[in-house]
């Protein structure tokens, strides 16, 4: 079948099909962990897309935040996660793709509509990431039931009443692809210019400015008292923070994360694995490092 290039959601190329790896990776590695427990167990994708990636096959330069053109040469089909998910071996009970883009939702009915022994397993759900998991988290009985999630947002989407509400169930593992690029940006030189609210949202409190910014204080030239509030934290700084929230919600948090450069070798993401169940995260965590630790570049 043809894909329409306007719906193909148009990616970078090695670190995404690194992401990808990973994802494949574990969902093969909870699922025969979880296949003899007495557990529904559920794919929850909240930026589902189309189910498929086309790979770039050109060497211009691309923009810093998205590794991504719009006009490329020539391109590949390749799974995205949707597709990675539905194949998964030993399978998922049930499949949850979340997607607001009416021509995207088309693609997953299309994609559905491939796997005819999986149909009523698969629930295709055009509805706002976070307003949707946060109602599914708190409606659901996660006593019977274990999920992976996978959220991959274009940008800054994610909020952090979105992750405790995940982290609530006791019973999500989640992959989190945080932009770290993106969220440098709110955070300006001069802290009278940053987005405190969108930081806020993102990081689920106000402590992120103390962390971030520094205060000088020193005499202008008349002698009169100057207070002047720069930021001071560098990439590392941003994502280390992030995982120190994450283990305050989470049972476990993989000590590995991976980071992915744009082309100009800033970063541009964090990749963060997170596990909901007491008893099952060291097990989980174990397994996610395992693989994370295989994969791209870390931390100096």
């Amino acid at each position: 079948m043809t894909k329409n290039n306007k719906t193909l959601q148009l990616f970078g190329g090695g670190w995404t099909e690194e992401k990808l790896a990973i994802l494949r990776d574990y969902l093969h590695a909870y699922n025969t962990a979880l296949k003899n427990k007495p557990f529904t167990r559920i794919y929850v994708d909240a930026f589902a897309g189309t189910g498929y990636r086309a790979q770039r096959q050109t060497q211009f330069q691309v923009p810093d935040l998205f590794d991504e053109a719009s006009d490329c040469e020539s391109q590949e089909l390749l799974k995205g996660s949707t597709k990675l998910a539905l194949e998964a071996e030993p399978s998922f009970h049930r499949f949850v793709f979340v997607e607001t883009d009416k021509a995207k939702i088309k693609e997953l009915e299309a994609l559905k509509a491939q796997h005819p022994d999986k149909a009523d397993q698969i629930d295709i759900i055009r509805a706002d990431a976070n307003e949707f998991l946060q109602d599914y988290c708190a409606k659901r009985d996660w006593r019977r039931h274990r999920a992976v999630l996978f959220l991959d947002p274009f940008a800054t989407e994610v909020v952090w009443t979105t992750v405790e509400a995940v982290a609530r169930t006791r019973a999500m593992d989640v992959w989190i692809l945080f932009p770290l690029m993106a969220v440098n940006r709110l955070l300006a030189k001069d802290a009278r210019k940053s987005f405190r609210k969108r930081l806020d949202a993102i990081f689920g409190t106000p402590e992120w400015f103390e962390r971030f910014y520094r205060t000088t204080r020193d005499e202008d030239i008349f002698g009169q008292p100057l207070e002047t509030v720069r930021k001071a934290c560098d990439f590392k700084g941003i994502g280390d923070f992030y995982a120190e929230r994450l283990r305050k919600a989470f049972a476990g948090v993989a000590a590995e994360s991976l980071v992915w450069d744009n082309s100009r070798g800033s970063p541009l993401f964090q990749f963060f694995f997170a596990a909901g169940n007491e008893k099952g995260a060291p097990i989980a965590v174990r397994i996610a490092d395992y693989i994370l630790s295989k994969k791209g570049r870390k931390w100096a």
